[in-house]
């Protein structure tokens, strides 16, 4: 049969359009948790740069991680990656790593798969405790479904390691303690690592309220929720970190030297408070004889120029525990 000529131009629009599309619309959309959490979006922000929305049953919600792929990766790849889990903070977003930080230059050609994933509201990756009802597990998110996920649809390996800011450094230390031998390497950047200290206890009950959330939502009252606050502190969990690779790091907050991008009302004398945290863990970790890497500088602010120095710092132990170095 012959084609008309129209025909044929049309044909031949239609082919170009599909050789020229994006590979976001067109995404394999694999991935999916033993919950039933699953990938339900996909958009290729560059060629290395993949943001995937999870549905996710933990969570209540559904969420977004942008990935960091190395050199070589496809989801049909016959061989898998490590991942490096990286965790915000407070009121913050999965771009932010991406964003305020050297991640993706430092990472560049190491054979690693890089996560930034949301971590709720106000980026404790934990599960909420709401009074009893629980509901927004972040941690079970985190924990559990995301890296089921990369493994069943991301060529992800179990070989895993995780860091984190402000109560997303915290969260990373939480999560490899009640997870012991899932991760090889955890890295803390002037994190939450001591809740229980009245110091950090008035920091975090602060940073939820200032997100516009109920303080006691997230582990209770500190006395009448004790044991509910003491699961979630990392000085009360530090023996299940022995051997567990670790990174602490926090400056002294006392100085107000100047920070290229300028420190925000209150930053110096947050990463203070934060110190006091940081400092009891270092030396509950000492009191224990778990070796542990420290970062722990003069002066400092709360802020992401500071934790984006301190994560090219920590990138050389956490990629020799990744077997990536």
């Amino acid at each position: 049969m012959r084609i008309r000529r129209p025909a044929v131009v049309a044909l031949a629009g239609l082919t170009v359009c599909l050789l020229a599309a994006p590979a976001s619309a067109a995404p394999h959309l694999a991935g999916t948790a033993a919950d039933g959490a699953h990938v339900i979006a996909e958009t290729r922000v560059s060629p290395r740069i993949l943001d995937i929305t999870i549905a996710s049953p933990a969570a209540h919600a559904k969420t977004t991680v942008r990935l960091l792929l190395p050199p070589g990766w496809s989801p049909k790849a016959s061989r898998t990656w490590p991942v490096l889990y990286l965790l915000h903070g407070c009121c913050d977003t999965y771009q932010t790593w991406d964003l305020r930080t050297n991640v993706a230059k430092e990472t560049r050609g190491a054979p690693v798969i890089v996560a930034l994933p949301d971590g709720g509201p106000v980026g404790f990756y934990t599960n909420w405790w709401n009074f009893g009802r629980g509901g927004e597990d972040w941690e079970t998110y985190t924990a559990t479904e995301l890296p089921q996920i990369l493994r069943s649809g991301f060529r992800a390996s179990p070989l895993a390691a995780i860091g984190g800011v402000s109560t997303g450094g915290g969260a990373a230390l939480d999560i490899a303690a009640h997870h012991p031998g899932a991760y090889r390497a955890a890295a803390s950047y002037s994190g939450m690592d001591c809740t229980m200290l009245p110091a950090a206890t008035a920091v975090i009950l602060a940073t939820v309220a200032r997100a516009g959330v109920y303080p006691y939502s997230l582990w209770g009252d500190p006395v009448q929720q004790r044991p509910v606050w003491l699961g979630h502190d990392p000085c009360a969990l530090a023996r299940s970190l022995r051997g567990t690779q670790l990174f602490v790091s926090v400056g002294s907050g006392l100085s107000t030297a100047d920070t290229p991008t300028g420190c925000p009302p209150g930053g110096h004398f947050l990463e203070s408070m934060v110190a006091r945290a940081v400092h009891a863990f270092a030396g509950k970790l000492t009191r224990l004889g778990i070796p542990y890497t420290k970062d722990f500088y003069p002066g400092g602010c709360h802020n992401w120029w500071w934790w984006a120095r301190a994560f090219d710092k920590s990138w050389p132990i956490l990629e020799s525990a990744l077997g990536a170095g």
